[in-house]
């Protein structure tokens, strides 16, 4: 895929009205994704059930997307340094408090994390808490993601 071709279209199980302003938002500016966001991913999701994954370019490193099982999406890995989580409302102020920014493009329960900011704190965490961070956001997402397929009662 180069940068003037479409991003595919979604589809089927990811096409859902929960998913659309993330849809949108890819549509528009076709993000890339670097390797180390995309392995951040994977890593902050590996405690968690049954977490799907899509990519619509691999090889040219396009965004990476977690959802899941019934295509909800909950977090992505955007750019040379963004991980963004749908976190719920009740966590937002932890989100921002953990350097989160809201990604006012997605709306205002997507919350951006640059794991690589800031570079020069010396007091800054070590990989291993980092990644127990980005874990538990993940699991918020995740669950946050869960109850959003759930019919209102």
């Amino acid at each position: 895929m180069s940068g003037t071709e479409p991003v595919k279209e979604f589809e089927g199980l990811l096409d859902r009205p929960e998913n659309e302003s993330m849809i949108l938002f890819l549509k528009q500016y076709q993000p890339s994704a670097h390797a180390d966001m995309v392995e951040m991913l994977v890593k902050s999701t590996e405690l968690l059930p049954s977490v799907q994954f899509y990519c619509p370019d691999t090889d040219n490193h396009a965004y990476y997307l977690a959802y899941t099982d019934n295509g909800v999406m909950f977090a992505a890995a955007i750019g040379l340094s963004a991980l963004v989580f749908r976190v719920p409302k009740s966590a937002m102020s932890g989100a921002l408090v953990k350097g989160g920014e809201i990604l006012k493009e997605l709306g205002d329960s997507w919350v951006s994390f640059n794991p690589f900011w800031p570079e020069e704190d010396p007091d800054s965490k070590t990989r291993d808490n980092q990644l127990q961070s980005f874990q538990q956001m993940c699991k918020l997402a995740y669950h946050n993601a869960l109850a959003l397929d759930e019919p209102i009662k």
